[in-house]
């Protein structure tokens, strides 16, 4: 009797453990309160056959939305990641993006999925058919849609003053010419946010019309620059005006709306016209010294007046010059020192970096506090400043012969005026020589070496890595490659910033190395590698590694 008791309390419990898992595999699967879900995502065929327009209702968490696009049903986070980006849009904020579309498709099935950014890098991210993916596949077929213009177009004739007053003939509608673009663009601040507004296309249609906004570092003058650039929005006709709001750190930036309109968009960009440079500084307030309770960086005790460097000084050496300065009083890690050139001085403050006549030679980390500086000769005088940033912070208010120098060109007067310059101090240096010379010698074959943005060559920099990286002096390496990481050069950038991180990786220092790793240079620079060591980096951190 005790035996079947036992048996029956035995089967009645795995009956009730059964349905309980049942009822949470329910909850896992459609519980929730779906406040990082879109909704009503739909995608429909323009009448181009070609092109879709996708829309959602954004999802109740604010953020970057990303929208993938696969040929299967995005059905699992694993299908999501390998999906095809379209781009990272805002969402849940003010001029947030819940629409866009994808022109010019290949003939196929495709399926489209809405996710939020910060969840897909969580790798938390949650999928509901029919609200954030699409389980109705779009089929774009081999046949075009018959292409009738040359009939359309004897109708109209007759009719052509009147019409091209508001809308172009049905032709022009899918075919935009090359001069199809925005004009007087222009950027106005508005807080810590930039709004981007511009005179619309004349020939815009509503709703058939599409302006994107783009950013990026570089300008939007040509189709290879375009690739590299960042898509912001896309907006319909006759909407004039886009904000920015990802905006963290002082930065030259450009800004470009295209016009999109059937199978085409007219690319690449006018300066000044559909795209425009902006100097866009964190924090503009701060740039006067501020009150005693307040702080221009993140740590208090780093206060404005040591957001400078001191007795910057330029000697010449064979094949250029070197630069000497003494660090800010309370310098350390987070300190990053930028280097300058230009041919007026520097004393202007911001307003003398937005001229376009101030060229970046690059950035060195302290408590590196000298660098090289190779240029041919030539005649006239050149200025070199160097500024401190700290976080997102960088002051460009430099003072002649503390954190800017003039230095002249020619053979002879150059050792002169550079000896001039060092006059106020002469009795500090005839009472140190013995103690400063040594170290001059070896800084001199440790400086990091900059070269000039038209003299930089990517031999150049194979020699270094054949020097240093493939010989593992990896200190070295980070030491001389540094300066590229700044460079003009897209390409050279991407590769010194790839080298730095496996330089970084080498050492066992795998935080520095991902943050060269995650970087949009490195990545365009060679985009499987770089996902290989980002992987590799983070394996060893979350092994309990630095």
């Amino acid at each position: 009797m005790k035996i079947r008791l036992w048996t029956t309390a035995f089967f009645c419990f795995l009956l009730w453990g059964g349905s309980l898992g049942a009822q949470q595999d329910i909850r896992l699967d459609g519980g929730g309160d779906g406040s990082s879900v879109a909704g009503s995502l739909n995608v429909e065929v323009l009448r181009d056959g070609k092109s879709v327009r996708i829309s959602w209702d954004p999802p109740r968490e604010t953020g970057e939305i990303i929208v993938a696009r696969s040929s299967g049903i995005i059905d699992s986070p694993d299908k999501c990641y390998i999906a095809d980006s379209l781009g990272k849009f805002p969402s849940g904020v003010a001029n947030g993006v819940n629409q866009i579309y994808d022109y010019n498709l290949k003939p196929g099935t495709y399926y489209y999925a809405v996710v939020l950014a910060h969840h897909v890098r969580r790798k938390d991210i949650r999928l509901v058919a029919n609200r954030n993916f699409t389980t109705i596949p779009v089929v774009i077929e081999n046949n075009p849609q018959p292409s009738n213009p040359p009939p359309v177009q004897n109708p109209p004739t007759n009719q052509n003053p009147p019409v091209n007053n508001q809308i172009p003939p049905a032709e022009e509608q899918k075919y935009l010419s090359d001069n199809a673009r925005v004009t007087d663009i222009a950027v106005k601040r508005e807080g810590k946010f930039v709004r981007v507004t511009w005179e619309p296309y004349p020939k815009g249609i509503p709703g058939e019309t599409i302006y994107t906004i783009y950013k990026s570092a570089e300008p939007l003058s040509s189709l290879s620059l375009m690739r590299k650039a960042e898509k912001l929005a896309e907006v319909s006709h006759p909407e004039n005006n886009f904000l920015d709001q990802d905006l963290s750190k002082s930065q030259t930036l450009y800004y470009g709306v295209s016009v999109k309109q059937g199978l085409k968009e007219v690319l690449p960009l006018v300066q000044n016209q559909s795209f425009i440079r902006h100097f866009y500084v964190y924090d503009q307030d701060k740039r006067k010294p501020p009150k005693e309770d307040d702080s221009v960086v993140t740590n208090p005790d780093f206060s404005f007046d040591e957001m400078h460097v001191r007795d910057l000084n330029a000697t010449s050496v064979e094949g250029g010059f070197r630069l000497d300065w003494k660090p800010p009083t309370k310098a350390d890690e987070n300190t990053v020192y930028s280097i300058y050139q230009a041919l007026k001085p520097l004393s202007g403050g911001v307003s003398t970096f937005l001229g376009g006549n101030v060229k970046k030679l690059g950035e060195i980390a302290h408590p590196d506090t000298n660098v090289m500086i190779r240029m041919k000769p030539s005649e006239g005088t050149v200025y070199f400043g160097v500024t401190v940033k700290r976080g997102d912070v960088e002051d460009f208010t430099l003072t002649l012969d503390q954190s800017f120098v003039a230095i002249g060109i020619n053979p002879g007067p150059d050792q002169n005026n550079q000896q001039d310059t060092a006059e106020p101090e002469p009795t500090k240096e005839d009472s140190k020589p013995k103690e400063e010379e040594p170290k001059t010698v070896q800084n001199e074959e440790k400086a990091p070496v900059l070269v000039q943005k038209d003299e930089g060559s990517e031999e150049e920099m194979d020699r270094i890595l054949k020097s240093t990286f493939w010989k593992d002096d990896y200190a070295e390496a980070i030491r001389q490659l540094g300066p590229y990481s700044g460079s003009g050069d897209n390409s050279l950038r991407g590769k010194a910033k790839f080298y730095l991180g496996m330089s970084y990786y080498r050492k066992g220092e795998y935080n520095k190395a991902l943050k060269y790793f995650v970087q949009k240079d490195t990545k365009a620079y060679n985009p499987e590698r770089t996902e290989f060591w980002t992987k590799q980096c983070l394996s060893r951190i979350g092994g309990g590694r630095r």
